[in-house]
């Protein structure tokens, strides 16, 4: 199928089996902004303090170093409480880059976890089947979006820069402890609005993100029926399927009514057809049940075990069975004959009655 074909919305199927490939809507671009600003804001609130404790620490080192025999026994444990007090020192940025970061992957992505896509797979690595997707039409969108953002960053970097140039040739006129203050300056303006840029690239990607996601999960017609059969079953089946069940739950409740039959008219073997009739509430004769073959021995189980009389009668059980359907009234042609039948059937339940 060509790609003009898909032009079904993905089912929610399709869309839990890419979740659990790995495949998703996200944005790099997004997942390193974001991150990126908030090490930048933490770094612009606490660096004063961070620079300040920094100094005093290395103050206080060297000053150690100065009466402090330097051994390999020394030097180990020194390096380590310094490397550890400058890690603290920069925990805050840590813990805002990782937060910051964990919230924009979570929002984009969920917290689902994909085991597909970090299973170990050698076709992954494999370099015949790495070559398609480097020459791939995804991979020319992506190559050119790699270079128009930093196009845009370089371009945006560049302004900056040219518009505090006057600035810069100065320089050399300034003390050292302001050189150093305005350099600081020029590199947060330059990274704030690198970052700000690459907010900006990675919203926009974001959202390419989720129309491409979305074209590539649409499905053909065909794919819509094929996926309905493999996850709720083929239509017709389903619809023999129910039939069956309401063929077995209308068998059921027609059994359950042979008790309540007047009489039981048979073929004698192939056919049995009951019959009840209540004056107060017909004006005929109504089929509670009938069957052929094995449903007619059942329905004549049920009555002799039961107590309902069992009659004879091979034109009228035909006739019944053919044309009257369970719950309706017999037609009025064979008034006379169900009537001469229910009649003996009457007559034989008066003389048990009064034998008893």
């Amino acid at each position: 199928m060509s790609f003009q074909d898909k032009t079904e919305a993905p089912s929610q199927h399709k869309r839990d089996e890419a979740r659990k490939e790995g495949r998703v809507a996200k944005s790099v671009d997004l997942n390193s902004a974001l991150p990126m600003l908030a090490g930048l804001v933490v770094m612009r609130a606490v660096g004063p303090f961070m620079m300040s404790e920094t100094s005093n620490l290395m103050r206080r080192t060297f000053a150690n170093c100065s009466h402090t025999e330097l051994s390999v026994r020394t030097i180990g444990p020194m390096m380590g409480d310094l490397i550890l007090r400058i890690f603290m020192l920069s925990m805050p940025i840590v813990v805002a880059v990782g937060a910051v970061g964990l919230v924009v992957n979570v929002m984009q992505v969920g917290m689902k976890i994909a085991p597909k896509s970090i299973a170990p797979d050698m076709s992954k690595i494999s370099l015949l089947k790495g070559i398609p997707k480097l020459v791939s039409t995804q991979s020319m969108v992506e190559l050119i979006k790699s270079v128009l953002k930093l196009v845009i960053v370089g371009y945006v970097v560049y302004s900056f820069l040219r518009g505090e140039y006057p600035s810069l040739i100065r320089l050399a006129e300034m003390p050292l402890d302001s050189i150093g203050s305005r350099i600081a300056e020029l590199c947060w303006g330059v990274l704030i609005r690198a970052t700000g840029a690459m907010l900006v690239l990675g919203l926009l990607d974001y959202m390419y993100q989720r129309i491409h996601f979305e074209n590539t999960l649409k499905m053909t017609k065909q794919e819509v029926k094929e996926e309905y059969k493999r996850t709720e079953g083929d239509p017709f089946v389903k619809g023999q399927v129910r039939q069956r069940q309401r063929e077995m739950a209308r068998r059921k409740r027609m059994l359950s009514d042979v008790p309540k039959a007047d009489v039981v008219i048979t073929n004698p073997t192939h056919i049995a057809v009951a019959l009840k009739y209540d004056s107060s509430k017909t004006s005929a004769p109504i089929v509670l049940a009938k069957g052929q073959r094995l449903m007619a021995q059942k329905i004549k189980e049920i009555a002799r075990a039961s107590g309902v009389t069992i009659v004879e009668n091979k034109p009228v059980a035909r006739m019944l069975f053919k044309v009257v359907e369970i719950g309706q009234p017999i037609p009025e042609e064979l008034y006379q004959a169900v009537a001469e039948i229910l009649a003996y059937v009457y007559k034989i339940s008066r003389r048990q009655g009064m034998h008893r």
